[in-house]
């Protein structure tokens, strides 16, 4: 079973088309099945049963975005799940998320993103296809990465130096998570560098290059210029608490990451 965790806080505006972008994916073989209209079956007992679930966190949202989820839920039954919490941040919903949820395989998508047609098909695919596989990840917003082939594992040497592990586009064994300790909830920013890069440290990342996720930054995103690149500063100090980076490599990744800020805030106040 595949179970996609959707955190959810004020997202009444876009929660819709995250869902249905989920809806639209087509699992083939021992992943499950789909519906003559090509939608995904709900997750139910049975030999010929698809194995997906959607389990939509509401983190405390004080718009619409319960019954967006109720509506959505009741269209679809037996397909989707909905929890209630109090505001406690992307982190913890999607620890929430992760315990509820019934698969051994998990999903993330941001309730303002959405994923493009064959997406979790072939990132389920490439997982089966390598038991020592923990993560498949994707590129997005119609570019590839650069200069590099059509799949490429990620070391944690690798993905130091930047996260281009986007949270909207992973699908992780849900035992790695485990294994991992999950998000980290004491964090608002770079909780999910932080977990990516403890899973590198362990296990096996591979890149599927192709994008296949639109990620929206949203609004506001100048104004969380700052907190993002103290998040990734501290996610750095961790990795040299944790002994995993000596001191003069935290130095220069320090610098490398306020490098990368600088040009970030002159692009965003052209």
């Amino acid at each position: 079973m595949i179970s996609v965790v959707i955190p959810a806080w004020n997202a009444a505006a876009t929660l819709g088309r995250a869902v249905e972008s989920v809806l639209i994916q087509e699992l083939c073989g021992g992943t499950g099945g789909t519906a003559g209209n090509g939608a995904v079956r709900p997750a139910a007992g049975g030999p010929d049963a698809p194995m997906l679930e959607i389990i939509i966190v509401d983190d405390g949202s004080t718009d619409s975005t319960a019954c967006v989820a109720e509506s959505l839920a009741d269209r679809n039954p037996g397909l989707i799940r909905i929890i209630h919490q109090e505001n406690s941040g992307p982190a913890a919903a999607r620890n929430t998320g992760i315990r509820a949820a019934r698969g051994e395989n998990v999903a993330f998508l941001d309730a303002d993103d959405q994923w493009l047609p064959g997406k979790l098909g072939m990132q389920l695919g490439i997982l089966e296809a390598d038991p020592e596989l923990d993560l498949v990840c994707t590129a997005m917003n119609g570019k590839r990465f650069l200069l590099r082939p059509e799949q490429f594992t990620l070391s944690f040497r690798d993905l130091l130096p930047n996260n281009i592990v986007y949270t909207s586009s992973v699908v992780v064994r849900k035992s790695t998570l485990a294994a991992a300790g999950g998000f980290n909830e004491a964090r608002i920013c770079s909780e999910d560098f932080e977990l990516w890069l403890r899973i590198a440290r362990r296990g096996k990342i591979m890149v599927l290059n192709r994008p296949l996720i639109r990620y929206m930054k949203g609004r506001g995103i100048s104004a969380r210029l700052w907190p993002m690149e103290k998040g990734e500063l501290e996610t750095y100090a961790i990795m040299r608490r944790e002994g995993w980076i000596s001191a003069q490599r935290q130095t220069t990744l320090r610098w490398w990451s306020l490098s990368k800020y600088l040009i970030r805030r002159i692009r965003w106040s052209i």
